[in-house]
């Protein structure tokens, strides 16, 4: 059989906000692929941010492994001599390798092993959607296989203006016909938000939609593997930039009709460094000994595999310095931070400046403002919302000492600077001189 093509699509801040993950949400491009392929259920991210986590999905490595333990806009950047990125893995095996608008895993795309940069019009899904489609419909009969990388800036926030996911191209819900999930508060502000937020991702579908129509038509569609992905959770408070399920539960969706069965759902854990590893495995690729992560192929074919215990992710940066690891079971969610702060650098300021922000939300400033344990951990079967923290309770301590153990495990074995943390070991090439770290360190600016 023919080396099967390649077709990544990455979204900005959608968490696993999509129908097939029960969401109200009218998005019929993804609902077909999720029914045409396989729906990992319970799918996370390495990172709270977007250049950590999508370096995760491009090299298979945890962020202080590949380097970015920050935003490549504040100085961080993909090692890819030590974890050499998807596209140029892919070009020494012969692949064509293309991108198509955005990415963030370095400054210069051209580092990443790309045989060529397409930025598009624009970053919005549909100027992207329309130079990928002409570019299936100019292929004809290229003999050499492709992997065609395509980055959208939806659904991502717009400025910090109250329409923050308004353009004139979305078609907002209707705020009662949203769901709030269990980390939110149910309050019309939150619900209003969700509508806009919905608009843009069925924006962002039908763009994808207009994509997997150019595949078929071009007769691609039967032996290309289609994944569908983002890079973290949604951009609400209790969502992108933390370590709750909020921000790092994602949507991954793969569609292969050659090999892969049509209706697959994967409810074992999985985590972006996974994902290459399970397309070089259904590629029937070797692995390459860089990869962290595990492949999932016997999992999506249905096969008597060993499942993860657990899935981990880290934060360091966003506009702090706010080092905190995170290890997840099925069931329970164990945190742990740093440095000894009442400041959980959750906010940005997409999320803080809004209406609805957690300074204005009486139950969400009572979370945030108080002084609470180093160590955090959560029963998601009774409290999803993870608002409760157990790590005191004597009632979860053999939960709570599976799971240090867990991620003491992972920081041993991916040799984590956070098990020895250091100020040194964990600044960016140029420092941060003289900054204060006992109220946080502040980031480059943008």
């Amino acid at each position: 059989m023919k080396r099967p093509n390649l077709l990544m699509v990455t979204l900005h801040d959608l968490g696993c906000f999509l129908p097939c993950y029960g969401h109200p949400i009218h998005a019929p491009a993804t609902e077909a692929l999720a029914a045409e392929g396989v729906v990992f259920q319970n799918h996370f991210s390495t990172g709270t941010v977007c250049s950590p986590s999508r370096g995760s999905i491009a090299t298979g490595c945890y962020p202080h492994t590949h380097g970015l333990m920050g935003l490549v806009h504040r100085g961080w950047a993909l090692d890819t001599e030590r974890c050499p990125h998807l596209a140029s893995l892919l070009s020494t095996q012969g692949y064509e390798t293309w991108l198509f608008g955005f990415q963030h895993e370095h400054w210069d795309a051209s580092m990443l092993g790309y045989g060529a940069v397409d930025r598009c019009a624009t970053f919005h899904a549909e100027d992207v959607a329309q130079r990928v489609a002409e570019w299936l419909a100019s292929r004809g009969s290229a003999e050499k296989p492709f992997f065609a990388s395509v980055g959208f800036s939806e659904v991502h926030r717009i400025g910090l203006q109250p329409s923050h996911f308004k353009r004139n191209v979305y078609r907002p819900a209707r705020p009662e016909d949203t769901l709030v999930p269990p980390w939110l508060p149910d309050i019309p502000e939150i619900r209003q938000d969700l509508a806009d937020f919905y608009g843009a991702i069925r924006h962002a579908d039908a763009m994808t939609g207009v994509i997997l129509a150019a595949l078929k038509k071009a007769g691609l569609e039967e032996n290309t593997i289609v994944v569908f992905t983002t890079d973290h959770g949604a951009s609400f408070m209790h969502g992108k930039a933390t370590l709750y399920d909020g921000g790092c539960k994602t949507a991954l969706l793969m569609r292969w009709p050659e090999g892969i069965p049509a209706g697959r759902k994967v409810a074992g854990l999985t985590s972006h460094v996974d994902i290459l590893p399970t397309l070089f495995d259904l590629m029937g690729l070797p692995a390459p000994a860089h990869v962290q992560g595990v492949s999932a192929a016997g999992l999506i074919r249905g096969e008597a595999v060993e499942e993860r215990d657990f899935v981990f992710a880290e934060k360091n940066y966003t506009n702090f310095f706010d080092p905190c690891r995170m290890a997840r079971s099925q069931r329970f969610k164990y945190i742990r931070k740093g440095l000894r702060t009442s400041i959980f650098d959750f906010q940005i300021p997409e999320i803080e400046l809004s209406a609805w922000g957690w300074r204005r939300n009486d139950k969400m400033y009572g979370f945030y403002s108080s002084e609470r344990s180093q160590e955090e951990l959560f029963d998601l079967d009774t409290d999803p919302g993870e608002l409760r923290n157990l790590a005191e309770s004597p009632s979860f301590s053999g939960e709570l000492a599976l799971l240090r153990k867990a991620l003491d495990g992972h920081l041993e074995a991916t040799d984590d600077p956070f098990r020895r943390l250091s100020i040194e070991i964990l600044m960016p090439r140029d420092g941060y001189a003289g900054m204060d770290l006992s109220r946080g360190v502040r980031g480059r600016p943008a």
